[in-house]
């Protein structure tokens, strides 16, 4: 598991999907969000999907 001491971190990651073959990338932890009920890490990316991904983490945790 991703801790939140994890930012700033390379890590390997391992890839193995129904539809496509096994394969593994390299990624740095850029952040780490952490609620009650689920932990929530961000790596560096050339996508704007993030953004997305916290407003949505937030909003199902905003309870807790």
């Amino acid at each position: 598991m991703i801790e939140l001491d994890d930012c700033g971190k390379t890590l390997e990651l391992n890839y193995i999907g129904f539809k496509y073959p096994e394969f593994s990338f390299t990624v740095k932890v850029q952040m780490v969000i952490t609620a009650p009920r689920g932990t929530m890490a961000l790596f560096e990316s050339n996508t704007n999907n993030q953004c997305e991904a916290i407003r949505a983490f937030m909003e199902e945790h905003k309870d807790d």
